[in-house]
């Protein structure tokens, strides 16, 4: 399908909605979808990019939260675990079953047998649909798993699965998904103020086009702030007195180069302070995290310090003690907020990962809070409260419909191999790129091979202004950063951060949108830029 931009900004201009979503991540696409499915018409805008924040920037798993379990909060555990059993048949290209193994070692917080009591309710509240019943591992059958774990120490390990994602896609798939249903969507449009009538109550909502510095009202009988760690910042605009609802912390995640931690599966593994983290095989990388400190800057300006990697590394070389991963491995490093309901628990990680709504006598509804996993839930409900009469509306398609790229038929390994061979792209990573376009996948490489680009000198080149074009064209890609951090894995998953190809990848798309050379030079500039910022910590 193709989102059209202009047009989408045309229809928000100049039309009256049912509800307003404010905030592109995976929230606020997720109520979009939802209520659009149900009928309501429906706008969502983005100040930056769709999931520029948190939804491009988390641990990348449709789980469970078994460490949630520890602070007895059983009902979002068993909610997340449901909706991952729905995700899985919702996007079954995007998100992937996947072994975890825990070890438990002499002396950690959750003997063994505790392990086993969490794993029997993870697969109680999975029902019949996992894939991969939880089992135990004593002493050194544990190695047989994963054998770089540390042996010293080891007392046994929980086996259970879970499942990985590409956040960023996911939600660009729930995005699609409303669309088709009829919302009205648009990237970079800032909120810069909300307008109320003479009775206080909120009216319209007025938006900046950030590329063009256009600037208009929306008008909607309800609006919803999905906004993430924006969400403060949203309600002062509203009422400048509005107390903070929000507990921000940082998670933080490194890359490295998969033959340097080559895991089968994923490890649960904890930090040199006992927190709960992960080592998870993604491609032809390994990342590892994530980090949960408080945070107390501009949520923007969010980045992985120096600290924060030595925090990692620190778990990996206690894991993993042979493998002695140092610095100079790390590929790349993201960093990302939790917008938590604010509380009193001294550490971040007691912090529920639950949501609430927080109504305003204007009318204004904030969501804080939430989890990536039970989107589409959280979605249902809140479009429940916003609209109690479409609760059993009649005649609409169920919200657990299968996502536009859904397939369940893999790229066969022929193929794999042979696209390997003529682009130079690892195997692996052609894996990646082949789910993550789900069924239509086959038709773009189709086209590629008969355009001749591959043969034209830089095969890769051609592999990956494929994927450019299918930004462009179908998924409101309108900077360069959109395509290499977001749409595409260029950034995170790739030796060079993108770079060799940076320069012609902004020429491609400078043709393809009408840039100038200032344009396009400045387009270039902004994605070696945001490397720099990625590995600011290596000069601290």
């Amino acid at each position: 399908m193709i989102m059209q931009r202009d047009q989408m900004l045309r229809h928000l201009a100049n039309e009256t909605f049912d509800l307003l979503v404010i905030g592109g991540g995976i929230t606020g696409v997720g109520v979009a979808r939802e209520a659009a499915r149900r009928g309501i018409r429906t706008a969502l805008v983005e100040m930056q990019d769709f999931a520029w924040g948190t939804s491009s920037r988390s641990t990348k798993l449709i789980h469970g939260g078994l460490r949630y379990l520890r602070n007895f909060e059983f009902g979002l555990v068993r909610e997340s675990v449901v909706e991952r059993q729905r995700l899985l048949r919702m996007a079954p290209h995007l998100v992937h079953p996947l072994p975890f193994v825990f070890p438990v070692y002499t002396g950690d917080p959750d003997p063994l047998w505790m392990l086993k009591i969490g794993l029997m309710m993870y697969d109680w509240f999975s029902g019949k649909g996992t894939q991969i019943p939880h089992r135990m591992a004593r002493g050194k059958a544990v190695m047989q798993w994963e054998p770089l774990l540390k042996q010293e120490g080891l007392v046994g390990a929980g086996i259970y699965q879970d499942c990985a994602t590409d956040d960023a896609r996911l939600t660009i798939e729930v995005l699609q998904s409303a669309v088709q249903w009829g919302a009205v969507a648009a990237n970079y449009a800032v909120v810069t103020a909300l307008r109320h009538d003479r009775s206080g109550k909120l009216e319209a909502v007025e938006v900046e086009d950030t590329l063009t510095r256009q600037r208009f009202a929306i008008r909607a009988n309800r609006v919803l702030s999905a906004c993430g760690p924006w969400a403060d910042t949203v309600r002062r605009m509203d009422d400048p007195s509005a107390p903070s609802l929000l507990r921000l912390t940082k998670g933080v995640h490194i890359t490295v180069p998969r033959d340097r931690l080559p895991l089968t599966n994923a490890v649960t593994m904890r930090g040199t302070d006992g927190r709960i983290m992960f080592a998870i095989p993604s491609g032809a990388f390994t990342y590892l995290g994530t980090t949960d400190t408080d945070y107390a800057g501009r949520p923007e300006d969010v980045r992985a310090d120096r600290d924060d990697v030595e925090y990692i590394l620190a778990a990996a070389q206690k894991n993993f003690p042979g493998q002695k991963l140092d610095f100079a491995d790390v590929v790349s490093a993201w960093a990302g907020l939790r917008p938590l309901v604010r509380s009193q628990a001294a550490n971040p990680s007691a912090v529920s990962r639950g949501y609430e709504l927080f109504p305003s006598a204007s009318g204004l509804v904030t969501i804080a809070g939430g989890k990536l996993t039970a989107f589409r839930a959280m979605a249902s409900h809140i479009v429940d409260y916003l609209f109690p009469a479409t609760k059993r509306a009649q005649g609409t398609a169920p919200s657990d419909n299968p996502l536009p790229g859904a397939t369940t038929e893999p790229v066969a390994q022929e193929t794999v191999k042979a696209i390997s061979k003529a682009t130079g792209e690892p195997e692996a990573e052609v894996v990646r790129v082949a789910q993550r376009y789900g069924r239509r996948f086959g038709p773009m490489w189709t086209e590629l091979q008969t355009s001749g680009a591959l043969s034209d000198g830089d095969p890769l080149m051609a592999w990956r202004l494929m994927q450019l074009k299918q930004a462009v064209e179908h998924e409101m890609a309108v900077r360069l950063e959109d395509v290499v951090a977001r749409r595409t894995s260029l950034l995170l998953f790739t030796q060079d951060n993108g770079q060799r190809h940076l320069e012609a990848l902004g020429q491609a798309m400078g043709q393809m949108l009408g840039w100038d050379a200032t344009r396009t030079a400045a387009e270039v500039e902004r994605c070696r830029q945001r490397v720099q910022e990625m590995f600011a910590w290596k000069n601290a």
